[in-house]
């Protein structure tokens, strides 16, 4: 069985995540095209108070300030990607604002925004499920009366109808990625070897994420406070001519919700 780390999510995300995920975190095209369906599957408005949770270095809230909103918070834990979110907003000199933080227990005040997104497949990472039900019950917390919710994760069914134990490809003329994958229950835990040509081994670890099926998310966001929830199956399929294989982050539903 593979070992991982419970805490895997506090140190993964640094420089090589830039070069192993680049297809989607460093992919401006990809990034606008996603902010795209948000927009319509939200209505968003330019008044709207909008905290990207879990955003990484902001790629979507700054696509949206570009856009013309004007009231974006992103949260997130780990300072080398907040870092680099906080450089290109000033270099653009765009109103994002950035916060260290842990999802389940945010900095912010009750009902401080109007929309929170959940991009990027970013539920799931705690090693304790209760860890996740607070999550909803601080998105809840922050949330205004009637505020809407939007999260992105992996289709819990395609993923274990298609699960692949074993992939690899390269991520660059250098980079090689080769992911070996086991799923115990509801949880896919994975081992991911980043090999340089050049350089030899970068990485070695593991990081795990639960799957959650569509009607468990729903009853979950239920019992955290919200209603009206909807369903966006196959929101984002990552290159369906592809026929690399990259992975949770490959095949992705959409699911929003009203804060009652």
């Amino acid at each position: 069985m593979l070992t991982v780390d419970p805490d895997w999510w506090k140190t993964i995300f640094d420089e090589v995540y830039l070069i192993t995920d680049a297809p989607f975190v460093c992919n401006p095209s990809l990034t606008s095209r996603e902010v795209d369906t948000v927009e319509q599957a939200l209505r968003l408005q330019p008044t709207n108070r909008i905290l990207d949770l879990c955003g990484g270095q902001g790629r979507h809230a700054l696509e949206l300030a570009r856009r013309g909103y004007p009231h974006l918070t992103v949260l997130d834990y780990t300072p080398f990607l907040l870092h680099l979110g906080w450089r290109h907003a000033a270099q653009e000199k765009l109103p994002v604002a950035f916060c260290r933080g842990d999802a389940r227990t945010t900095p912010f005040s009750t009902a401080s925004f109007d929309v929170v997104l959940l991009m990027a497949n970013s539920f799931g990472y705690f090693a304790n499920a209760d860890d996740d039900q607070q999550m909803l019950a601080e998105v809840a917390r922050v949330l205004a009366p009637r505020g809407r919710f939007l999260i992105d994760v992996t289709d819990h069914d395609y993923r274990t109808q298609h699960f692949v134990p074993e992939s690899w490809h390269e991520a660059t003329d250098d980079i090689v990625i080769c992911w070996r994958r086991e799923m115990a229950g509801n949880v896919i835990r994975v081992r991911e070897m980043v090999l340089s040509k050049s350089r030899g081994l970068l990485r070695d670890r593991g990081y795990a994420e639960r799957l959650y099926p569509t009607e468990r998310l729903l009853l979950l966001l239920q019992e955290a406070g919200f209603t009206e929830a909807a369903v966006q199956p196959n929101a984002f399929v990552f290159s369906p001519e592809d026929a690399t294989d990259y992975g949770l982050a490959t095949h992705r539903m959409l699911v929003t919700a009203v804060k009652v």
